[in-house]
Order: structure tokens, then C-alpha cells, then sequence
């Protein structure tokens, strides 16, 4: 399956969005023609002939968008899901090699998308600052962590290689 970035989600979305405009514009005009002085040529007005197309395929169209919604729906539940699974299961073998501090800090981390402040894991039950601060500096030396200083305090996050794998 294709992976789209978010720009191309975004450039997908604005191109539905101008088209269902373009259409709505297109209804609207064809409307307004069916009664105008160019449509009093007897009983016969192209117009009106447009527009009974148009109101009669309006409901297959708004039937076909439901049925693929749907499908797209249940065809991305089912990946997001098996990713869900398959992040539990690596997070949970990552957590088999650290002690419960460790194991408290990288759930922390999963918690908010492998960005969190030091400050945030001294505020993890049963951590002190210098606690946090020794298993931060025991996840970085195994490999698991990064620390980056910034000001006064350090944002603690996973290396790419552990965020690629969990994330």
C-alpha cells in the first residue's frame, strides 16, 4: 500500500474539496438556468433535462462515497490495529531488559511520542530528581534515550533508531 505524507494527504483533501465546490457550483447554475428566458422555447429546456440527470445520480454517487468510505474505514482500522499490536509487542520486549525505573520512564516517553521533559519523569511515582536523572543517564549509555539540554531543564527522547521501531 502506498504511504502518503501529509502533504499529499493535503493535496488529496483540497483536491475533493474543489471539486465537491465545482460541483455544488455547477448544480447551482444549472438550477438557476431551468426557469430563464433561454429555456422558453417551447416545452423543451436542455436545462431542465441536466439538472433530472443530476438529481437522479446525486443519490448513487452519495451511495458509492458511503460504500468506499466505508471500505477505506475498515481496511485502515485493520492496519492501525496490527500496528497497535505490533508496537505493544516490540515496547514490551524493550521493557524486558530494563529495571522497573527504566521500564516507568520509556512508558512515559510512549505515552506522550518519545518526547518528554526530565522534569515530567522526577514527577513519575517513586522518583526523586536524582533518580530520574541516574535512569536517564543509564537509557542513554544502553543506547535507548537521547538527552538534549535546553536552557535550564533536558527533553529526554527515544534515538530515531528505538522511535522508528516504536513510533
Amino acid at each position: 500500500m502506498v504511504k502518503l505524507t501529509v502533504n499529499k494527504k493535503i493535496l488529496a483533501a483540497l483536491v475533493f474539496l474543489v471539486a465537491f465546490i465545482y460541483a455544488a457550483f455547477t448544480y447551482i447554475d444549472i438550477a438557476s438556468k431551468v426557469n430563464s428566458p433561454e429555456c422558453n422555447i417551447g416545452s423543451y429546456c436542455p436545462h431542465e433535462e441536466q439538472l433530472n440527470f443530476i438529481n437522479g445520480a446525486i443519490p448513487f454517487i452519495v451511495s458509492i462515497s458511503v460504500v468506499v468510505g466505508a471500505a477505506v474505514y475498515y481496511l485502515m482500522s485493520q492496519k492501525v490495529e496490527s500496528k497497535e499490536i505490533s508496537l505493544k509487542k516490540q515496547s514490551d520486549v524493550l521493557l524486558k531488559f530494563l529495571n522497573n525505573d527504566e521500564k516507568k520512564l520509556v512508558n512515559l516517553l510512549i505515552d506522550n511520542n518519545g518526547k518528554a521533559l526530565q522534569a515530567e519523569a522526577s514527577r513519575l511515582p517513586g522518583m526523586s530528581k536524582l533518580k530520574s536523572h541516574r535512569v536517564v543517564q543509564k537509557l542513554v549509555d544502553k543506547g535507548v534515550i537521547e538527552s538534549e539540554k535546553v536552557g535550564k531543564t533536558n527533553i529526554v527522547k527515544f534515538t530515531k533508531e528505538i522511535r522508528e521501531g516504536l513510533l
